[in-house]
C-alpha cells in the first residue's frame, strides 16, 4: 500500500486488498451527513427570524449574505422577467433544456403509482388512492456556479406526479448571472420563482411568509445550512435526503479501460467540496496501476485541478481484490451514490448492489450521462444511505390515502373480529363504537335498517 504524501494533482493510494484499504485511517469520518455545533446554532437562528419576522428577515438575510441593496419588491420572481432573462440563453441552449427535460419525464413517467378499489359486496368498498401532494418548494443553488440539471431533475417528478404548485427558490444573483439556469426554470413549467437562498429558503417555505406560500415538502440540494435546515423542519415540512458530498465508486475487471476510469473518478471529484469520495476497486493489480497513472496525467491542466487535487487526497483510493465477489463485497460495502460496472459481463453482476443508489452498467455508462438528463434522476442518497434510502422520483411528491366504506350487512359479519380484536388489546371503548351500531334492536329482531341483529358473543 502507498499512502501518506498526496503527491501531486490526481495522485490516489493504491491499496493491496481490502483489508489495507480499510485500515486507511482516511476513511473515518467518510460516511454521514452530519453538521457541527457551529452549522446547527446558526441555522437556527436563521429560521427562527424567518418563523418571527417573514419577509423583512428575508430581505434583511438577502442584503447579508447576497445582494447588499437588495429590493423587498424583488422577491418574487415574474412571468415576464424570467422570460426575458431566459431569452439571452440562446435558441440551441433552450432546445437542449426542452430534449432533456423529454428524456427525464420519459422515465418519470413510467413511475406513476396506480391506485385501486376493492368491491367487497353490499356496497362497501376499500380502496388505496395516490394522490399528488399540494405545494412543492424546490431549492437551487446559486453561487458561483449554477446548475440547470437540478432545476430539472428536481421539478419533473413533481411535474409528473401532477402537484399543483410548484414552486423555487435560488439565490438573489443566480438568474441574472445565468440566463440559462432562467431557461430551465421556464422550461420546468414551476408556478412561482422566488430570489431566496440558503437556510432562509426552507425556513419560508416551511413556515410561509406575507410573500411565500406555504408547501408541503421541500427539495434540493445545497450547502451545510440548507441540509440542517431541512434535518431542523424535518418535522413541519417534508423534505428529501440530506445530501452530503458526491461519491462514485467503479468496479472494474482486466478488460476496462484505465483512462476511461480516470476520467470518470475526476468527474467526481472535481464537484468542488473536497470532500468527494472517487474509488477504484478492480480484480487487476495493473488496471489499478494504470489507472494511478492516468489520473495523475489527466489531472494536469484540469480547470478544477485545485478542487480535484483535495477530493482526491482526502478521499480518492485504488483497491485491488482477489475477485468479483470481493469486489462486489467492498461496493456493497460502502454503498455509494454512484456506482460504474466495467466488466467484461456486468449484466451478470446487475443485481448484486441493493445498498447502491444508482447502477451505471458497462463501459458507455458514465455517471455524466445520468447527471445531464438520460433520463434516470440524478438527485440520489449519498454518505451510505443508499443502503435504505432511494433516488428522487415522483413517489416523493405522492401521498397515500386509504378509503374504506361498509354497508351495514358487513360491519355485522366482521363485528365479532373486530370487537374481539378490541378487548385483546384492552380497548373496550373500540369495542363498543362497533356494538352500538346494532343496538337498536334485540337479538332476532330488526334494526332500523332492516339488518337482523347478531346474537350476542358468548365467552
Amino acid at each position: 500500500m502507498s499512502s501518506g504524501d498526496p503527491g501531486p494533482p490526481g495522485a490516489v493510494p493504491l491499496f493491496e486488498g481490502a483489508a489495507a484499504w480499510r485500515a486507511d485511517p482516511r476513511r473515518a469520518g467518510a460516511e454521514g451527513n452530519g453538521s457541527g455545533e457551529d452549522v446547527r446554532a446558526a441555522t437556527a437562528a436563521i429560521l427562527e427570524r424567518v418563523r418571527r419576522e417573514g419577509d423583512e428577515a428575508l430581505v434583511d438575510l438577502a442584503r447579508r449574505f447576497d445582494a447588499p441593496d437588495f429590493d423587498p419588491s424583488r422577491l418574487r420572481v415574474s412571468r415576464e422577467e424570467l422570460e426575458a432573462r431566459a431569452s439571452g440563453a440562446g435558441a440551441e441552449a433552450r432546445a437542449l433544456l426542452r430534449r432533456t427535460r423529454a428524456r427525464i419525464a420519459a422515465y418519470h413517467d413510467r413511475q406513476r403509482e396506480a391506485s385501486f378499489r376493492m368491491d367487497i359486496g353490499d356496497g362497501s368498498r376499500l380502496e388505496w388512492r395516490s394522490l399528488p401532494i399540494a405545494a412543492a418548494g424546490v431549492y437551487v443553488p446559486g453561487g458561483a456556479a449554477v446548475y440547470p440539471s437540478t432545476v430539472l431533475m428536481n421539478t419533473v417528478p413533481a411535474a409528473v406526479a401532477g402537484v399543483p404548485r410548484i414552486a423555487l427558490a435560488t439565490p438573489p444573483g443566480a438568474l441574472e448571472r445565468s440566463p440559462v439556469l432562467a431557461a430551465a426554470v421556464l422550461a420546468a413549467g414551476v408556478h412561482e420563482v422566488y430570489r431566496i437562498g440558503g437556510a432562509q429558503a426552507i425556513a419560508a417555505f416551511a413556515f410561509g411568509t406575507a410573500s411565500v406560500r406555504r408547501v408541503n415538502k421541500v427539495v434540493g440540494p445545497g450547502n451545510a445550512y440548507v441540509a440542517e435546515a431541512k434535518r431542523q423542519l424535518g418535522q413541519l415540512v417534508g423534505t428529501d435526503a440530506f445530501a452530503g458530498p458526491s461519491e462514485v465508486v467503479v468496479l472494474a475487471d482486466a478488460t476496462a479501460r484505465a483512462d476511461w476510469i480516470a476520467a470518470d473518478l475526476l468527474a467526481q471529484a472535481e464537484h468542488g467540496s473536497g470532500e468527494e469520495r472517487a474509488i477504484l476497486v478492480t480484480t487487476s493489480r495493473e488496471l489499478a496501476r494504470a489507472a494511478v497513472a492516468e489520473l495523475v496525467r489527466q489531472a494536469e491542466g484540469q480547470p478544477n485541478a485545485a478542487t480535484i487535487a483535495r477530493a482526491l487526497a482526502r478521499h480518492g483510493a485504488v483497491v485491488v481484490v482477489e475477485d468479483l465477489n470481493e469486489a462486489v463485497e467492498v461496493a456493497e460495502e460502502i454503498a455509494p451514490e454512484h456506482l460504474e460496472v466495467m466488466t467484461r459481463d456486468p449484466e451478470a453482476l446487475a443485481d448484486r448492489f441493493p445498498s447502491a443508489g444508482a447502477v451505471l452498467l458497462g463501459d458507455h455508462s458514465p455517471v455524466a450521462a445520468s447527471d445531464y438528463g438520460a433520463g434516470p434522476n440524478h438527485v440520489l442518497p449519498t454518505g451510505g444511505a443508499a443502503r435504505f434510502a432511494s433516488p428522487l422520483s415522483v413517489g416523493d411528491f405522492l401521498k397515500r390515502q386509504s378509503v374504506l366504506r361498509y354497508g351495514e350487512r358487513t360491519l355485522a359479519a366482521l363485528r365479532g373480529d373486530f370487537e374481539r380484536f378490541a378487548r385483546i388489546e384492552g380497548f373496550e371503548a373500540h369495542a363498543r363504537s362497533v356494538a352500538i351500531r346494532f343496538e337498536a334492536a334485540g337479538p332476532g329482531k330488526t334494526s332500523v335498517s332492516g339488518v337482523p341483529a347478531p346474537p350476542p358473543e358468548r365467552g
